[in-house]
């Protein structure tokens, strides 16, 4: 009786025993698949980080500008508005129509880029200039658009203006000092002053990196322009231009329709914000530059 007693504490024993041992293992596995994953996770985030530095050491995302445009032309003549006369601008609708029409702002269009460094330590945005520009004589003098004002929301921070006159023979970036109608009207004057980046804008990068926001405003003269970007940028020892996308579109170019003397109609909101389809004439106010040494 007693043997048989001790064979089943023995056997318990070495179950208990083996339990353990399992259980060791399991945890030994679990903690080594833990560390493999670690690793691979920390190995991941070198490459990643080494990656970066290689490569451009700034990222530009497209945004909507604080700039609100008040003149849009389509190329043909628009004879009938239909259920356009009560698109609100804003809507899906409003915006829809623009795009089937083929409308493009006049005069002067503008662009947001929100600019972040890649690179660890500090990157300093030095300059723009235009990427194969092209400018022809105004074809959108078909239909002038007049959109009813909407409001905007303010930034908490307010973005570096940069104005190029596209007219210009060689367009440079320029402060924007102000703009707005002369006592009588006539005229939307825009006075723009020397060098945007006559310092250098700084950006550190990191875990916590920066980012700054850039309203860059194109002037067309009287002419049509398609326009690229490109930022210079020193960020350690490495100076060089690189290419923002201005919007969302594979090329990421910009477009202006230049101002016309005339337009075959015009479509001008009433009081009650319904647009109203009326005959040939010109409803926008000739914009000028008014232009301080650079």
């Amino acid at each position: 009786m007693v043997g048989g007693i001790c064979g089943i504490i023995s056997t318990i024993f070495l179950f208990l025993t083996f339990q353990q041992q399992e259980r060791g293992v399991k945890a030994s596995e679990k903690s080594g698949a833990a560390d493999q994953a670690g690793e691979k996770r920390a190995k991941q985030e070198e490459e990643e980080r080494k990656k970066r530095a290689e490569g451009p050491p700034i990222t530009a995302t497209p945004g909507g500008p604080d700039y609100y445009a008040s003149r849009f032309a389509f190329p043909g003549r628009t004879t009938s508005l239909g259920p356009a006369a009560n698109y609100k601008l804003g809507t899906q609708e409003y915006t829809d129509w623009f795009r089937e029409n083929r409308a493009m702002e006049v005069g002067v269009s503008a662009y947001r880029v929100t600019l972040s460094p890649l690179h660890e330590g500090t990157t300093v945005v030095q300059n723009m200039r235009l990427a194969n520009p092209h400018c022809t004589p105004t074809k959108y003098t078909g239909t002038a658009v007049v959109p009813t004002p909407i409001g905007g929301d303010g930034d908490s921070v307010p973005p570096v203006t940069v104005a190029f006159d596209l007219s210009a023979a060689s367009p440079q970036p320029r402060q924007i000092l102000s703009y707005g109608s002369p006592a009588g009207g006539g005229k939307e004057v825009w006075r723009i002053g020397g060098s945007a980046f006559h310092e250098g804008i700084y950006l550190d990068g990191g875990d916590q990196s920066d980012a700054r926001s850039f309203d860059i405003y194109f002037f067309a003269g009287n002419k049509d322009c398609t326009f690229g970007l490109e930022v210079n940028v020193t960020s350690g020892t490495n100076d060089g231009w690189y290419p923002v996308k201005l919007t969302k579109s594979p090329d990421g170019r910009g477009s202006v329709a230049g101002q016309a003397k005339r337009y075959e109609s015009t479509i001008i909101p009433n009081q009650d914000a319904v647009n109203e389809l009326k005959g040939p004439g010109n409803p926008f106010a000739v914009i000028e530059l008014k232009k301080s040494k650079f």
